[in-house]
């Protein structure tokens, strides 16, 4: 599958079953990154070539500097995220979507989307700078405390219908179209059929028109040029097998991966905000 991440998230290792040290490092993840989830990337680390501990090893010193998160917020503010199209009033009163219902769809996204956002940076920044050491003085005590996130559903917790319309708006730039592994990210948003349908239908005219795909290469161009910049002295000799390395370079050099999901899931985070419906 051209493009395609090289594990299927869906099939990933799920965190709830993660024991041992698997089990201490996704743990140390959520910490570090102060997110209350661990994103596909490390579960499926953590079933190639044992690359899961080394390869945190090297970049938890990345996460750390606090800087991060800042060019994660300058990148965004960079490309200019465009808004799709507002909710009709019919469109809103027939959604059947509680207040509560919208807010945890908008917590679901703030997560991914900070989890995606800082994978991308500073993973990206590894792979570029020849995996740094980094040396970290200080540590942040800001805490940032998530509401209890509804359960990640398996594949068979999922109907057809359901599966089929989060297929539709996960090939939306996917490498392979609806044949992509699919997005973590939707599958979480699968307690709510009707909010898929409808961010689908708002993200297709931006699809249709090359808007998301100009904002993919923007991003990535942004972060070749204006990456993270890192000071550091000596290099790790990581020693990984050609496939965890390129499971991670394509991770984030591919805008078809992590960039595109960081892309649309801004998109649609300040969309819901800008609707105002909560």
């Amino acid at each position: 599958m051209s493009s395609d991440i090289s594990y299927d998230p869906v099939s990933a290792l799920d965190e709830n079953e993660a024991v041992g040290v698997i089990a201490d490092i996704f743990l140390d993840i959520r910490h570090t990154m102060k997110i209350p989830l661990v994103t596909s990337i490390w579960r499926g680390l953590a079933d190639i070539d044992n690359s899961l501990e080394t390869i945190w090893a090297m970049a938890k010193p990345i996460y750390q500097t606090e800087k991060v998160e800042n060019k994660l917020k300058a990148i965004i503010s960079k490309i200019v995220l465009p808004l799709p199209s507002s909710l009709e009033s019919d469109e809103l009163k027939n959604c059947e979507l509680t207040r509560q219902d919208w807010e945890q769809i908008s917590i679901i996204l703030k997560a991914y989307n900070r989890s995606n956002g800082m994978n991308m940076v500073a993973l990206h920044a590894m792979i570029k700078l020849n995996f740094p050491k980094v040396s970290v003085n200080t540590k942040s005590s800001e805490k940032i405390n998530w509401p209890t996130l509804p359960n990640l559903m398996h594949r068979e917790q999922i109907d057809d219908n359901t599966w089929d319309l989060i297929c539709d708006v996960n090939s939306l730039c996917a490498p392979n179209g609806k044949k992509s592994h699919v997005a973590t990210l939707w599958r979480h948003l699968a307690h709510w059929p009707t909010f898929l349908r409808i961010i689908n239908k708002k993200l297709k005219p931006l699809y249709e028109t090359d808007k998301l795909q100009s904002l993919l290469l923007k991003t990535k161009t942004e972060l070749s040029q204006n990456g993270l910049q890192i000071e550091f002295k000596e290099f790790f000799n990581h020693n990984l097998s050609p496939k965890a390395y390129s499971t991670v370079k394509d991770y984030v050099f591919k805008e078809t991966q992590v960039i595109r999901m960081v892309v649309i899931g801004h998109i649609i985070q300040n969309w819901i905000k800008s609707q105002k419906i909560y």
